[in-house]
């Protein structure tokens, strides 16, 4: 957990388009250094920022929601996506199809690969890359994990217009999945 609370304001005030955030504090999202953050709020709109560097916005009322679910909802997709154990009842597993390992199934995305492997996405070249919603309203933005600018600093445009990356050498695709986040799959024709 290298992110900081003004680090965190810094990206808040700017996927929230607001000069001021103020903080919402929630022990259990700032405890959780694998799956938690920050959260803030602007007005009528709120944000999570999360340590790995993606985040999460809501138009609160427009969407029924509240900062408690919000960040509640963040807690949950990150610990599934970073396998974290909840006490919910098991959920059906596919084998990843780069290493093998059990990976969330879901019939809409049959090939997607576990996080562990999606951690490793690089491009063409080799060049590791990140990928988070672009806005509240989904779409896909991917960066380059490093830069000579900074993390995070450098669109990784040819993923970004062939939605190809590669994972050990293993072409896949890349994409905003459907509500929310991002799913990398192995291509048939990768399948070997």
């Amino acid at each position: 957990m290298t992110l900081t609370r003004d680090e965190a304001a810094a990206k808040a005030r700017h996927v929230l388009a607001a000069t001021e955030v103020e903080p919402f504090t929630h022990d259990e999202l700032e405890g959780d250094a694998v799956c938690g953050g920050f959260a803030f709020t602007a007005g009528d709109r709120g944000a999570v920022i999360g340590y790995d560097g993606g985040y999460q916005t809501s138009m609160l009322e427009l969407a029924g929601e509240t900062m408690e679910t919000l960040v509640m909802g963040w807690l949950v997709e990150q610990r599934h996506r970073h396998g974290v154990p909840d006490e919910a009842p098991a959920r059906p597993t596919h084998p990843c199809p780069i290493c093998g390992q059990p990976t969330p199934h879901q019939d809409r995305y049959p090939a997607s690969v576990c996080r562990e492997c999606e951690s490793r996405a690089a491009d063409r070249d080799g060049r590791r890359i990140v990928a988070f919603n672009e806005d509240l309203g989904g779409g896909l933005i991917v960066f380059y994990a490093e830069s000579p600018a900074g993390r995070q600093s450098e669109i990784a445009e040819d993923v970004l217009v062939t939605r190809r990356c590669w994972i050990d050498g293993i072409e896949c695709s890349i994409n905003d999945a459907r509500f929310g986040g991002v799913v990398v799959q192995r291509l048939e024709d990768s399948a070997g």
